[in-house]
């Protein structure tokens, strides 16, 4: 802890790096008597050290390097900055704080305020320690949780968290707080480019092959263990494959490697066949475990903290979490947002007009119309014609479009068993986000537009409270979105000549950039592991347990606070558990996990504002 006045900085010691074994924050500028707290992986050191004036030792820990950076460059200095950051300045002699956070949002950075005090923290529950803040849920983002838009993409980062009055600084943005006022501005926006082309398909896979390289060699530097959550697809298996090379070739120090991996006895989930041909032909430690026990999202009474409704299934994240932390690791690897940079889009037909590439436009477009069942007038007209036109006319056109499909009912399905009321409101809201987006269209092309939103703003990432463990996401490197937005979008996906699924012609780059890293059985992939059978037996499993929070006489937070129809969600769940999945799963799943984190709220105040202590044991 570091008191100065008025302010305060405090810090918890978790030394990933070897140059965070010595430090110890916060730390204070004997020259400018500015002081820094950073949650820091710094992934361009070098570049940073050669251009301070003054000459820095090797040794020299990450916070320091920006702390250092600061005082040289000033506000400046963070858009210099390339890693996962967050970090809080005081500048005495401005008097001011300077708050900021990496561009993919890889580490957390909240913060409240009122007219005499600014707090901020890298975890929500920090800022609910003083008991004058009320705790209580944000309406406003719980609906924007709810609308059909947030619901059936991965949850994109807000300005507001479901604390009311507790905020998350964006992502790639900088906050200045002194005594009368509080700014928000950005550090780094995504750079405008032109297309890059090369010579040959090879020049692109040698140039993606050396960036994700990178992007995972980056990400091993750890005085500890490193661990992978291992499953058998494209993703997660590339980063251990890469992580095994580099090890092999001496380009990273290896202190020891493990997967963690959780398989299911279920045939139709079990990737268990392509996980043993990754860590046979690695030979690195592996560590298995059954996930088709656990107690699911549903919690009756938990026991503490929950930052969101959307946290998944508890025991399998202790599981995870713990078995990695036993081992030693401090880093665990995860394969997280590969499908929105790598996957690619079927609708690159533009591209393939304004390159003449006429062959190449039939073969995908005869085969998007076998997979998508699109009229041919819808695809020609949205796809083919609208993107040659300036960016201006279509942003126009794509809010007329979305407008027109709303009010025939074609867009934002709504479950049939929430209420009148909210079903019309949220359908409102779901218009406002869609028109939204195509009034603040970026690209021409359908296939980067898509991409781009799938990446900025980014997917929240969140910590793996109780653990230990720092997760790492080598697919949230920003300089493998910029190459993979710039080139052709045809070099992504192409068409697979047996197989009709989207998964058998996407992720070309890493299918052909990997080849002889990755296992053949997994490089090959035509079908994408389907996990939707996990669901229903997670209900079936623990009937009594929804019988009790849902059924007649129950007390159920969703429907007290008029989420959901009680009766006809009741209905919904019984056809689920009787093996009718029926189309509104996704929106089933979240609204269980809504039921477990309102239910937090009815705990004393010490306990909700206290995370629990996880209580998986090591066999």
């Amino acid at each position: 802890v570091y008191v100065d006045d008025a302010i305060g900085l405090g810090h918890a010691k978790f030394a990933v790096t070897p140059e965070e074994v010595a430090e110890r924050q916060p730390l204070v500028s004997l020259r400018t008597g500015c002081s820094i707290v950073a949650d820091v992986r710094l992934d361009n050191r070098a570049e940073i050290m050669s251009r301070l004036s003054d000459v820095v030792p090797d040794s020299v820990s990450d916070a320091e390097l920006i702390l250092r950076s600061y005082e040289q460059w000033g506000f400046d200095a963070v858009a210099r900055l390339l890693g996962d950051f967050a970090i809080a300045i005081w500048d005495p002699r401005h008097q001011r704080f300077v708050c900021a956070r990496d561009s993919s949002g890889q580490r957390g950075l909240y913060y409240r305020h009122d007219a005499r005090t600014f707090a901020a923290a890298s975890e929500i529950q920090q800022l609910l320690q003083d008991p004058s803040i009320p705790v209580t849920p944000s309406e406003d983002r719980l609906l924007d949780f709810l609308t059909p838009w947030s619901m059936y993409n991965n949850e994109r980062e807000h300005a507001e968290t479901f604390f009311e009055g507790i905020h998350v600084l964006p992502a790639g943005h900088l906050l200045v707080v002194d005594r009368s006022s509080l700014d928000i501005r950005r550090h780094w926006d995504f750079p405008l480019f032109r297309e890059l082309r090369y010579r040959s398909d090879s020049e692109y896979e040698e140039h993606y092959r050396e960036l994700f390289t990178e992007a995972v060699r980056a990400r091993l530097r750890s005085a500890h263990p490193v661990g992978v959550m291992l499953s058998g697809g494209l993703d997660s298996s590339s980063i251990a494959c890469v992580a095994q090379e580099l090890y092999r070739s001496q380009r990273a120090t290896d202190n020891g490697f493990l997967s963690v991996s959780v398989v299911h006895d279920n045939p139709e989930c079990d990737e268990r066949d392509l996980i043993h041909d990754v860590v046979r032909q690695y030979g690195f430690d592996s560590h298995e475990i059954p996930g088709g026990n656990a107690t699911g999202r549903l919690q009756l009474s938990p026991g503490g903290f929950l930052e969101a409704p959307n946290m998944g299934i508890a025991e399998v994240r202790d599981a995870i979490f713990g078995t990695a932390s036993a081992a030693g690791a401090r880093v665990l690897l995860r394969g997280d947002i590969a499908d929105a940079c790598t996957g690619g889009s079927q609708l690159v037909f533009d591209s393939l007009l304004r390159h003449g590439k006429w062959r190449d436009f039939g073969t995908y477009l005869r085969s998007y119309r076998e997979s998508s069942h699109e009229s041919l007038r819808r695809i020609v007209g949205l796809y083919c014609v609208l993107p040659l036109l300036p960016l201006s006319i279509q942003r126009s056109i794509l809010t007329a479009h979305a407008t027109r499909e709303h009010h025939r009912g074609k867009a934002g399905p709504v479950p049939t068993w929430m209420p009148a009321h909210l079903s019309e409101h949220l359908r409102q809201r779901n218009l406002e986000m869609a028109t939204q987006a195509d009034r603040q269209r970026r690209f021409a092309s359908p296939a980067r537009e898509t991409e781009y939103r799938y990446l900025y703003p980014p997917e929240v990432a969140r910590h793996p409270a109780p653990w230990s463990v720092e997760l790492c996401r080598p697919f949230a490197d920003r300089r493998l979105h910029e190459f993979l937005l710039a080139i052709p979008p045809e070099q992504k996906f192409r068409p697979h000549p047996e197989a009709d699924s989207y998964y058998a012609g996407s992720k070309q780059l890493v299918r052909r950039g990997l080849r002889d890293i990755l296992p053949e059985s997994i490089r090959t992939r035509t079908e994408k592991t389907s996990f939707r059978s996990v669901f229903a037996s997670e209900i079936r499993r623990n009937w009594p347990r929804y019988e009790e929070a849902f059924g007649p006489g129950s007390n159920s937070e969703i429907a007290n606070r008029g989420y959901v129809d009680r009766d006809r969600f009741w209905s919904t769940l019984q056809a689920l558990r009787d093996g009718t999945p029926g189309r509104r799963s996704v929106y089933i799943m979240e609204l269980i996990g809504l039921e477990t984190w309102l239910r937090s709220f009815r705990l004393p105040r010490e306990r909700l504002v206290t995370i629990e202590p996880a209580s998986w044991t090591e066999d």
